[in-house]
C-alpha cells in the first residue's frame, strides 16, 4: 500500500516556553500580595475582553498584546500584589508571548495551597509507569482536567535508536520543514543530506519549499514532553469515535475559514460535516480527526483533489492525500489521484466526494487507528505498529501532529467539549533525556564555508577548497609579512583572522574563523614556514618538519615524480626529521591509495608542525596520475578559455616549464602519448 508521506502547509507555531518542572518557590516581595510559586498556571478570568498584555509592570507601560477571558499562561514570577508577569501562547494565533497582566483580571489555576498533591493520580501516573519528568506537566493538566485520562504507552523503545531511525541521513528523509523567502527555517533544516555547503543551496524534498529537518528539530517534535501542554496533549489524544463527545457542530469549528466550512462536497447536497460524521461512525474513527487530517491535506482553498476537476484524472476525489507521495519534482497531487481511480479496495474508485471521504475514513481507521498508531503523534512516528516501526508513516511534515492538535483543540474548547473524558496515549521511551529536548533557535543560516583564501605572493597547499581547512605555505627569508585574503559563501557570514600577518622565521600558524549567522564557527588554518637566512626551514624553530627527497621540492611543490609512480614507491624515497610523511588525495582529507597524480597531496607532520607539499606531474592534467588523451582535451579547453586550469593544474599543463601554457605544451603531451617524446618531469 502507498501512503501518504507528509501533511501539507497548514503550520502552526509550536509553544516555545512550555511549563516548567522546577516548582522552586520565589521569594517574598514587599507587600501584602500573595506568593506565586514559580511556573503557576494560570487563566483570564472568563468574560474579560482585550486584556492588555504590558511589557513592564505599569499601566503607562507599553502594551504588547490584548488577550481574552479563558486565556491560559504560565506565570513566571510576580513582581508585586498587582502584576503578574506571564508567558503563554495567544488563542486564535498561536504566536508566543511574554508580558505583564494585572492580577485583578487573572486567577490562578494551580499552586502548592490551591492544588494539594492528589494522592491517588500520583499512584496512578507511577502505576502507569510514566517518567518523573513526564509527572510535572501531567499534574498540571489533571488540575486543569480532572476528567482527563492519561495512558503511558510503554514502546520498550530506546530513545537513541528511535531519534536515529527518524532522522534524515543519506537514503532516508522521513521529516520535512517547511521554508519560503519570508521564513526559511535554515536552522530547522538538516546539512548532511540536501545541503551544499560550498554553493549555500539546499534541495527540496517536495516540491519547491519543503526540506530535510535537521536531527536537533527532529528530536524536540519526537519529545513527547513537547507537547505536554492543554493545546498539544492533543497529540496523543486516542483517534477513535465517541457519539457522547463529537458532533456536526465541533466537525465545522475545524473548518471554519476553509472551503469546506458549511458547504457541500461538489456534486453532493449534504455538507462536508454530515459525511465526515457518517464516515466516522461508519469506521470508528473520530470525526474531528477526520476533520483536522482533511483541513491539513487541503488548505483553505480547493484544489484538483477536492473538485474532481484534475485534467489528469477528471471527476476523481482524495480529500485525505492518499498514495502522495513526496517528490522533489512535485506531482504528489496527481500520484494521489492516480491511487484514487484504481478500482481495488477503500471503494474506490474515489468519484465522488462521498466515496472519497467514507473511503479515506475507512483507509485511516483500518490502515492507522486499528494497527496501534490511533493518535496523530504515532502516525506521525510510528513507534507503536511492530511491523513496519518507524515506516508506515501518514505524514513527514514534522511539526503536523502539533498543527493537527492545535486544531482539534480549538473544536473541544468552543464546542465546550474541553472536560469531556477523553483518553490521551503518550509514548514513554527508556534511556530518555532527563529534562524535555529544547527547540532549536531559528537564528540563520548556519553557513560558515570560505569561497576563497589567498594569501599575497603565495600558493596554497593544497589548492583552496571550501571544504579543506588545514593548508601550509613555505617562504623565503625575505618575506617578513604577507596578506590574507577570504571571501565567504553566506554573505551574512563573518570573517576574523586576515590583514597583514608578520611573519616570524619559522613556523607560523595563521587561523582564519568564520561565524555563520547563527554563531557556529569554522577555523580555516594556514601554517607558513618562513625559511632562515640560509634557506633552512629550521630558523630557529628546531622542530619544523624537513624532509630529504631526490625529488625536487620547491615553493610547496613536489615534482620530478615518474608518472605510474605508486604511493609507497613515493614514501620510500622521502625521509624526515623525526616526523610522518604521509599521502592524501587533492581534498587533502582522504588517505591516498594506488598511483600517485597532480594535485595529490605528500604531507609531513610532527609534534610542533605540519607541511603540506603538492604533487606536480607534468601533463599528468587530470590528476589521475596517467597522461592520456583527457589531459590534451583539458589543455585544449583551457586554450580557448572553455575551462581555465588552476592551482596544480596549471602548474602541470605548463610541460616546457615556461611562463605560461601554449600550444607547444599541448604538442609535448601529444608526443607523451604516442610515445615519440617522453616528458621530461
Amino acid at each position: 500500500m502507498t501512503i501518504k508521506k507528509r501533511g501539507k502547509k497548514w503550520l502552526a507555531v509550536l509553544l516555545s516556553v512550555v511549563i516548567a518542572v522546577s516548582f522552586t518557590q520565589l521569594g517574598n516581595f514587599s507587600g501584602d500580595a500573595n506568593v506565586v510559586m514559580a511556573a503557576t498556571l494560570a487563566q483570564v478570568i472568563p468574560g474579560t475582553t482585550n486584556l492588555n498584555v504590558r511589557e513592564a509592570a505599569s499601566t503607562s507601560s507599553n502594551r504588547v498584546t490584548q488577550i481574552q477571558g479563558g486565556q491560559m499562561m504560565t506565570v513566571l514570577d510576580q513582581p508585586n500584589s498587582q502584576w503578574y508577569h506571564v508567558s503563554f501562547t495567544k488563542d486564535g494565533t498561536g504566536e508566543t508571548y511574554t508580558g505583564y497582566v494585572h492580577a485583578d483580571f487573572v486567577r490562578i489555576v494551580n499552586s502548592e495551597a490551591s492544588n494539594p498533591t492528589d494522592t491517588d493520580f500520583e499512584a496512578y501516573m507511577t502505576a502507569q509507569g510514566f517518567p518523573e519528568s513526564y509527572k510535572p506537566y501531567l499534574r498540571e493538566l489533571h488540575a486543569l482536567h480532572p476528567n482527563w485520562k492519561f495512558t503511558a504507552v510503554q514502546t520498550g523503545l530506546d530513545w537513541n535508536t528511535v531519534i536515529e531511525n527518524e532522522r534524515n541521513k543519506q537514503g532516508q528523509i522521513k521529516n520535512l520543514i517547511q521554508g519560503t523567502s519570508s521564513a526559511p527555517h535554515y536552522n530547522w533544516r538538516e546539512t548532511e543530506v540536501g545541503y551544499n555547503w560550498a554553493t549555500d543551496t539546499w534541495s527540496p524534498y517536495d516540491g519547491t519549499t519543503w526540506f530535510a529537518a535537521s536531527e536537533e528539530i527532529v528530536a524536540y517534535y519526537i519529545d513527547p514532553r513537547t507537547y505536554m501542554d492543554e493545546m498539544y496533549i492533543f497529540a496523543f489524544e486516542q483517534l477513535s469515535y465517541d457519539s457522547s463527545i463529537h458532533g456536526v457542530s465541533g466537525v465545522e469549528a475545524i473548518l471554519v475559514g476553509t472551503f469546506m466550512y458549511n458547504s457541500c462536497p461538489a456534486g453532493e447536497t449534504r455538507k462536508f460535516s454530515d459525511e465526515i460524521m457518517e464516515a466516522a461512525a461508519t469506521y470508528n474513527v473520530s470525526p474531528y480527526h477526520l476533520a483536522s487530517r482533511m483541513r491539513q491535506e487541503m488548505g483553505t482553498t480547493a484544489g484538483v483533489n477536492a473538485t474532481g476537476q484534475s485534467p489528469n484524472y477528471p471527476g476523481i476525489f482524495n480529500f485525505f492525500n492518499v498514495g502522495s507521495v513526496d517528490s522533489a519534482g512535485g506531482g504528489a497531487v496527481n500520484k494521489g489521484l492516480a491511487w484514487a481511480s484504481l478500482t481495488g479496495s477503500y471503494g474506490r474508485p474515489w468519484n465522488s466526494a462521498y466515496k472519497a471521504i467514507m473511503g479515506g475514513a475507512q483507509f485511516i481507521g483500518a490502515s492507522y487507528i486499528n494497527r496501534g498508531q490511533d493518535t496523530l503523534y504515532t502516525q506521525k512516528f510510528n513507534v507503536t505498529y511492530r511491523d513496519n516501526l518507524y515506516g508506515h508513516q501518514y505524514m513527514s511534515n514534522v511539526q503536523a501532529p502539533a498543527s493537527e492538535a492545535r486544531t482539534i483543540y480549538n473544536a473541544y474548547r468552543s464546542n465546550g467539549l474541553i472536560n469531556a473524558a477523553l483518553v490521551f496515549k503518550i509514548p514513554v521511551y527508556n534511556n530518555m533525556p532527563a529534562q524535555a529536548v529544547t527547540k532549536p533557535a531559528d537564528s540563520g543560516s548556519p553557513n560558515h564555508w570560505l569561497s576563497s583564501l589567498t594569501v599575497s605572493g603565495c600558493t596554497l597547499t593544497p589548492s583552496f577548497s571550501g571544504g579543506t581547512t588545514e593548508y601550509s605555505i613555505i617562504v623565503g627569508n625575505e618575506i617578513s609579512s604577507v596578506t590574507v585574503s577570504a571571501t565567504t559563501v553566506n554573505s551574512k557570514a563573518g570573517i576574523s583572522g586576515t590583514g597583514t600577518v608578520n611573519l616570524s622565521v619559522g613556523t607560523n600558524t595563521v587561523p582564519i574563523t568564520v561565524t555563520a549567522q547563527n554563531g557556529d564557527k569554522r577555523t580555516y588554518t594556514i601554517t607558513i614556514v618562513r625559511k632562515d637566512n640560509n634557506g633552512n626551514m629550521s630558523g630557529g624553530t628546531e622542530n619544523t618538519p624537513t624532509i630529504s627527497t631526490n625529488y625536487k621540492v620547491d615553493n610547496n611543490q613536489i615534482s620530478g615524480i615518474t608518472v605510474g609512480t605508486d604511493v609507497q614507491t613515493l614514501l620510500s624515497s622521502i625521509t624526515t626529521n623525526g616526523g610522518t610523511v604521509s599521502v592524501y588525495q587533492a581534498d587533502g582529507v582522504t588517505a591516498k591509495t594506488g598511483t600517485v597524480g597532480t594535485g595529490d597531496i605528500v604531507r609531513v607532520t610532527n609534534d610542533s608542525a605540519t607541511i603540506n607539499f603538492t604533487v606536480i606531474i607534468y601533463g599528468d592534467v587530470s590528476g589521475d596520475g596517467i597522461i592520456n588523451a583527457l589531459d590534451l582535451l583539458k589543455v585544449q579547453k583551457h586554450l580557448i578559455g572553455a575551462s581555465p586550469l588552476s592551482g596544480a593544474y596549471l602548474e602541470a599543463a605548463n610541460v616546457k616549464k615556461s611562463g605560461s601554457v601554449s600550444a607547444l605544451d599541448l604538442l609535448k603531451i601529444q608526443k607523451q602519448i604516442i610515445g615519440s617524446a617522453p616528458i621530461q618531469q
